[in-house]
């Protein structure tokens, strides 16, 4: 009965994008050529929704497994490091060893719980089709506000956050989205860049968009790392810790530029390190 009931729901989840075509061709029916503009625009709409849920609906399974796959991958690791950190605590040993193992099992657990809360995150902005709340974005206010929430990680390594660029420009979005799509980006650059180095962030533009440029000193991209910056859970070790970030991050910030009609690339400076370019349709 069970795998019954699930059939039946697949099924349904399946058939719905074809109900949702016949709906629009008994409309084209019903009213014929009159008022076709009105009713055009009514089945225009309703096959564009049918289209996105078949799109959905055929994709979702794979959808699915990816992102299982993935995120098992990801955890594996740090559960291995809590077992062997776990058993080794019921063992006697010294208390300083004890503290570092305890620490180990902190540190642990916090990335897989940033590695859950950002695969969340970055799952929801995912179904998005459109942004929620659009109005008009300063980019001088939102460069400013960045540079100070990230002016603390910054000068821990004696980095000097430089702001520089065209004034008075605008852009059509989501000031929340922006901010941290920008965040995600100044962040990369810090981790990046060497300590005492300059990590500059730039607001330039033509007659159609606005580009915010941030750039960092640091040892810029391998070769074999350049088509995969933007792959979930994909990331590089930092030069100053060796660590590895989550991988999200710049899925994130490519997912935020796509709803918003606009783009992100990461490329090596020609004078050394690497330059990361948001682009946005620019507002009049």
């Amino acid at each position: 009965m069970a795998v019954l009931l699930f059939a039946a729901i697949v099924s349904i989840w399946l058939m719905r994008p074809f109900v949702l075509l016949q709906d629009a061709v008994r409309l084209l029916r019903a009213h014929g050529s009159a008022g076709l503009p009105r009713v055009g625009r009514r089945v225009r709409t309703v096959i564009g929704t049918a289209f996105e849920e078949m799109r959905d609906a055929l994709a979702g399974r794979s959808y699915t497994e990816q992102y299982v796959q993935s995120l098992t991958h990801e955890i594996k690791s740090p559960l291995s490091a809590i077992r062997g950190a776990a058993e080794l605590l019921q063992e006697p040993m010294p208390e300083a060893e004890r503290a570092r193992f305890t620490a180990n099992i902190s540190e642990q657990t916090q990335r897989i719980q940033e590695v859950v809360d950002r695969l969340l995150e970055l799952s929801g902005l995912e179904k998005q089709r459109r942004l929620e709340s659009v109005g008009p974005v300063a980019i001088d206010d939102l460069i400013e506000g960045v540079t100070s929430a990230a002016q603390p990680l910054a000068s821990r390594r004696s980095i000097t956050l430089e702001a520089q660029g065209e004034r008075g420009l605008r852009v059509a979005g989501d000031a929340f989205l922006l901010n941290r799509a920008l965040m995600n980006l100044v962040q990369n650059a810090i981790d990046f860049a060497p300590a005492d180095s300059i990590v500059s962030i730039a607001a330039v533009t033509d007659r159609h968009s606005v580009a915010i440029v941030v750039r960092d000193r640091g040892p810029g991209i391998p070769d074999f790392a350049q088509d995969r910056l933007f792959e979930r859970f994909y990331s590089l070790p930092r030069p100053h810790t060796g660590k590895k970030s989550t991988g999200l991050g710049l899925s994130f910030v490519d997912e935020i530029a796509a709803l918003h009609r606009g783009s992100v690339r990461i490329e090596n400076h020609p004078e050394g390190g690497a330059v990361a370019v948001l682009s946005l349709p620019r507002l009049a």
